[in-house]
């Protein structure tokens, strides 16, 4: 039988697993590196470091699998889209690797809202401007640290980093491409225009090839071979996006599915064949789709389950080191689910990276009394991020009764009470996924077909897509949550209202 090895490096963690073709997992390795943070909103690792977690992963999956490296058929990636690696000619990197996270340019993205940069470009790129993106960062360097541009050769997103690191070869991928606000979705490439509009037009130049997803874009080099234990000459597909892999691994192939992603972001979407020019009809962001001719339409930020990670590593873990990450998760759940929504009125804003109102507003516990502990904290961590999601879908401007199914994947269905809180917020039934790498099976799916195993998509997720638990929203706490999201609105407001008296 045939194998595909799928790597997928999020926010908070760096996964690979292998697959058979019927979509069984096979075997799964993670890790995690630090995030640093030099100065307010900064969110990079060490580049290098993160090739070395990547090649510790792929290594450790292969041999827990206890497959041959031969009956791997191709590899996949996917990782967060946008941040930015700059690298060398040698492709060495000049400056750490920018999380999708990352905030430092906050206050640009402000500057081009209020200037009209941001209207400027949006028929070009049908997308609003947030502060990972390379069309904010590229001018913050111009600005900031003009340095780094004048030292790189090349602006890699980190799945081209990675694909360089297994093949030699340094391309770029249009799914990914198509999120940075550079690229003209007309013409399906770079826009110099743009690059122009932003004052950074000597980093065009600088920008890779773009691929198909399902391109070949090399094979696995003698050097990858040896540090990874993957069989040298392996075929590696171009990759995709993670909003793409994801909602190819839930098996999103029409416009009559809702995909939910609850990772380190909130990632809210659905495919249609319509994306506005008009600045003054804007809905959400517009990228290029795994599925022909078609867009993804997405609203999103970084306000998902990373908030609650950011709980337990600088709370939690301050007062038991020894708990294990997992009896953490199982303590908190129990925390949860013996609290009924009803007795808490604590709000979590998660804030904590990134906003997604107002560009300076930041995390923060609202409406406490002395009656709340440990307990009503916990609760509140879990219903700000169920509500952030929920937020986000009432942003996409689509009736939920014109929704067939909504699939939800990412890390909170580790959790059945994190789960069941979606359906209940929602008031709609939320199907999850078999695996627990599901970014990772996205990736593996897209280079099955890249190599020819299967024909197309649709036979991919036929043969591929594994559905898990099925989650009926409670009427009962749908009413209670109802009214807790309308507080969670108020609390948004107050939150915004003093980001924006902050100086």
């Amino acid at each position: 039988m045939k194998y595909l090895l799928g790597i997928d490096n999020g926010g908070s963690d760096i996964k690979c697993a292998i697959f058979d073709v019927t979509g069984k997992q096979i075997a799964a390795a993670a890790t995690q590196i630090a995030i640093q943070t030099p100065g307010p909103g900064f969110t990079q690792r060490d580049a290098e470091d993160v090739w070395k977690a990547n090649v510790q992963v792929i290594r450790d999956c292969i041999g827990k699998s206890g497959i041959a490296a031969d009956d791997i058929a191709a590899v996949g990636i996917t990782a967060y889209g946008n941040g930015l690696i700059f690298v060398d000619e040698r492709i060495r990197p000049v400056y750490p690797a920018i999380v999708s996270t990352d905030d430092r340019a906050a206050d640009l993205v402000r500057e081009f809202k209020e200037d009209g940069t941001e209207r400027r470009l949006f028929p070009y790129t049908r997308q609003t401007l947030w502060s990972a993106q390379p069309a904010v960062l590229l001018p913050w360097f111009r600005k900031n640290d003009p340095d780094v541009l004048d030292r790189c050769r090349w602006i890699l997103s980190l799945k081209d980093y990675l694909r360089y690191q297994l093949t030699g070869e340094v391309n770029g991928e249009i799914t990914e491409a198509s999120s940075t606000s550079l690229f003209d979705q007309d013409l399906k490439d770079y826009g110099r225009p743009l690059f122009s509009i932003l004052g950074i037009e000597d980093c065009f130049d600088k920008m890779p090839k773009i691929l198909n997803s399902f391109d070949i874009a090399g094979q696995v080099t003698e050097k990858a071979a040896a540090l990874t234990g993957l069989k040298e000459g392996t075929p590696v597909a171009a990759g995709l996006f993670d909003i793409d892999a994801n909602a190819l691994a839930s098996g999103i192939l029409s416009d009559e599915e809702l995909c939910l992603i609850a990772g380190t972001w909130s990632i809210n979407e659905f495919l249609t064949k319509d994306a506005t020019k008009d600045y003054d009809r804007r809905t959400n962001t517009a990228t290029v789709s795994y599925l022909k001719d078609h867009y993804l339409m997405e609203d999103s930020s970084p306000t998902s389950a990373g908030s609650f990670n950011w709980y337990i590593e600088k709370i939690i873990r301050n007062y038991d080191k020894d708990l294990s990450q997992k009896e953490i998760y199982e303590l908190c759940n129990k925390m949860v689910e013996g609290c009924p929504p009803e007795k808490s009125r604590a709000i979590f804003i998660p804030y904590v990276f990134a906003s997604a109102s107002e560009a300076k507003a930041k995390g923060a516990f609202l409406n406490l009394s002395a009656e709340d502990d440990a307990t009503s904290l916990i609760r509140a961590i879990y219903e700000g991020v169920i509500f952030s999601s929920v937020r986000h879908v009432y942003n996409l401007r689509r009736p939920l009764d014109t929704y067939k199914s909504a699939r939800l994947s990412g890390g909170i269905t580790n959790s059945e009470v994190w789960s069941q809180m979606m359906a209940d917020a929602l008031g709609m039934p939320i199907q999850t996924l078999e695996g627990s790498q599901i970014g990772a099976k996205g990736a593996a799916i897209g280079a099955a077909v890249a190599c020819g195993l299967f024909k197309d998509l649709q036979e991919g997720v036929e043969r591929m897509v594994r559905l898990g638990r099925l989650y009926l929203p409670r009427e009962e706490y749908t009413k209670i949550y109802r009214l807790k999201y309308e507080n969670y609105i108020a609390a948004i407001e107050a939150v915004d209202l003093l980001a924006g008296k902050c100086r």
